[in-house]
This record gives C-alpha cells, structure tokens and sequence, in this order.
C-alpha cells in the first residue's frame, strides 16, 4: 500500500526472528535441550510436526514424528555454541 507523505515507518526493533536450533526426534533429547537452554536463560518454543503433539499427550511421546526447537536469531549463535559442547 501506499504510505502518507510524513508518516513513520513503525518500529521493528521488538519483532523477533525465530530460527531452528535442533531437530529431536525423543522426549528424552528434548527433555535435555529444554533444560539447558532454560538454565542459560535463553528463550525457545517447540514446534511438534504431524501429530506429534497430539501423540505426546495421549501416549507420552511424540515418537515417530520429530519436533523442532526454535529460538530466536539474536541468541541462536550462543544457543548453538552451548548445545554443541552435548553429544546425543
């Protein structure tokens, strides 16, 4: 669309970019990266695929579907970096 002659462009500075920061395929895995990255105080979602989350309610686990975690782009590097040091 067209903007107004002397209108601002709104500020972006709060909008967030999230990225994937590990594929899981267990609750176990996820269970570990859950906890490092809420120890280190970095913010994440997790995003199930299919019917992952619907499985992981009804029988405990989200197996055979994967689930992503997702952090935001400013902290991925840091985010990466930590998880890095883990061998699963």
């Amino acid at each position: 669309m067209f903007k107004k002659k002397g209108t601002k462009k709104k500020d972006d500075t709060n909008q967030i970019e999230l990225v994937v920061l590990k594929t899981v395929n267990n609750n176990i895995e996820m269970a570990i990266l859950k906890g490092i990255l809420g120890d280190n105080d970095i913010p994440y979602i997790v995003k199930d695929h299919g019917a992952g989350g619907h499985m992981r309610i009804i029988s405990g686990d989200s197996a055979p579907f994967r689930t992503d975690i997702l952090v935001d782009k400013a902290v991925y590097e840091r985010a990466k970096e930590i998880i890095g040091q883990i061998t699963f």
